[in-house]
């Protein structure tokens, strides 16, 4: 009997290390981005019950490293990952809850409360950053505090955490009250964070190139050196960057100005579940710009975009089905689209149901017109700062005779925030403002120069 119980914990023992041992090597694999072999050994590790592995597999479906992209099935290992213990699992889990990841609906308590629980009694350096992060940040649920995000910082033992690195990072970038920004820490954090596995590091050090930061100059070669190394790592972020270059009007980027590889980095972004990427070829194939124009495959991609959550892509399936491309018309599923975009943070869909609602606007019968709705959704959009709803809330300030009552102060607020965005009636409204003291304090000058901008080019 004691042989047989000596035996059976011997061959546990051997088949947990057998098990660390594949998913050690699949991190390994994943570093050096070898992503199937990665995938490969983490199926392995999974199928004999180590929860990390289910962890790490998860993600792979999420991102599309080495499998195909699948949110579902990612979703359904993490739940399984968390429940056998995964701290990292959990924390992601909780994350899911708050960001509404893996098309699961927001429920920014459950995530908060996840995560508070999981912190009072863990030293998992993944998961204290995470949580870092978000007090550093004050990621809704959570206030910000920078002070509690840095005490929790310098607890960590793991300073080698690439999580941890890319936390730092985010700190010298910005800095506190009691850390200076310094971009060149910041950079090399975030390049340790890179080089230790955490691939998306390399979007934030090609956008802190691509436009320079502090006292650091654009570096459009360090920018494009990141961007590629971000690609070859499978960061989708990376390659709708690139890809946005390469079909670019900017004459810095003409170098690299290549529509057929813009086209094939988009599509390989959709094919790994980035919306935005779905977004911008539902656009392109709109418009018909460097594709063939095709209104189903451009509905298809916006529908798709909607689906993960893009503003953009729900926003602009809104239109789809109000104007009847790709589809039949249908107002109402256009109308529900744009509700859901304001969900997902678009501030132009929220100014779109204004008009709809104040108007009747977009095809809309009078008994669509719906006051409190009206309001509701001007309020949201000057939330989101779209530019026009922040015009048009200014206008109802100014008018008091609508929505609104009368405030010229908070008018000359909205309107300028317009104004500054670029919206050319904004600009006139603007000067006449400052010529006349409305709102503000006359000044000649001021009224001028936004005389001057009205020559600008008309944002959307």
């Amino acid at each position: 009997m004691k042989k047989y119980i000596l035996y059976t914990i011997t061959l546990s023992m051997l088949l947990f290390s057998s098990c660390i041992s594949n998913s050690k090597k699949a991190d390994r694999f994943r570093i050096e981005n070898r992503f199937d072999d990665a995938a490969e050994l983490y199926q392995k590790a999974a199928d004999e019950g180590e929860s990390y592995a289910k962890w790490r597999l998860s993600i792979a479906y999420g991102n599309g490293e080495g499998v195909d992209y699948d949110e579902e099935k990612a979703l359904e290992l993490l739940i399984e990952a968390s429940n056998e213990g995964c701290e990292e699992a959990t924390c992601d889990l909780a994350c899911a809850y708050i960001f509404g990841s893996y098309n699961i609906d927001k429920d920014l308590e459950r995530g908060k409360s996840i995560l508070e629980n999981l912190i009072k009694n863990t030293d998992n350096a993944y998961v204290q950053s995470i949580y870092a992060g978000l007090l550093f940040d004050g990621e809704d649920p959570f206030d910000e505090d920078k002070e509690k995000a840095m005490e929790l910082l310098n607890s960590i033992k793991d300073k080698k955490n690439p999580f941890y690195l890319n936390c730092m990072g985010r700190i010298y970038l910005y800095g506190t009250s009691k850390i200076d920004i310094d971009v060149n820490k910041a950079i090399d954090l975030y390049t340790q964070s890179f080089n230790r596995g955490l691939k998306r590091s390399s979007y934030t050090l090609a956008v802190i190139y691509g436009y320079g930061y502090g006292n650091l100059k654009k570096n459009i070669t360090k920018q494009m050196e990141w961007l590629k190394r971000g690609i070859e790592s499978n960061d989708t972020k990376c390659m709708v960057e690139m890809a946005e270059l390469c079909i670019s009007e900017d004459s810095t980027y003409q170098d690299i100005h290549n529509p057929e590889r813009a086209i094939e980095l988009f599509k390989k972004a959709a094919k790994r579940g980035n919306g935005e990427a779905n977004n911008q070829l539902g656009w392109l194939y709109y418009e018909g710009k460097d594709v063939e124009k095709d209104d189903e495959k451009s509905f298809t991609y916006y529908k798709e975009a909607t689906k993960l959550k893009s503003e953009d892509g729900a926003f602009h399936l809104g239109f789809a089905y109000i104007d009847g491309v790709g589809c039949e018309k249908d107002l109402k599923k256009g109308i529900e689209t744009w509700k859901l975009a304001v969900v997902y943070g678009s501030g132009s869909a929220a100014n779109n149901l204004f008009c709809y609602y104040n108007n009747g606007a977009f095809g809309g019968k009078k008994d669509a017109i719906d006051k409190k709705k009206a309001k509701e959704y001007l309020l949201r959009a000057a939330e989101l700062n779209s530019a026009k709803g922040c015009f048009n809330l200014g206008k109802e300030y100014f008018s008091g005779n609508n929505l609104m009552e009368k405030n010229d102060s908070q008018a000359f607020i909205y309107i300028k925030k317009a104004a500054d965005a670029g919206v050319v009636d904004a600009c006139t409204w603007i000067a006449y403002f400052y010529e006349n003291g409305i709102g503000c304090d006359k000044d000649p000058n001021k009224a001028k120069k936004y005389k001057d901008m009205t020559t600008a080019k008309e944002v959307n």
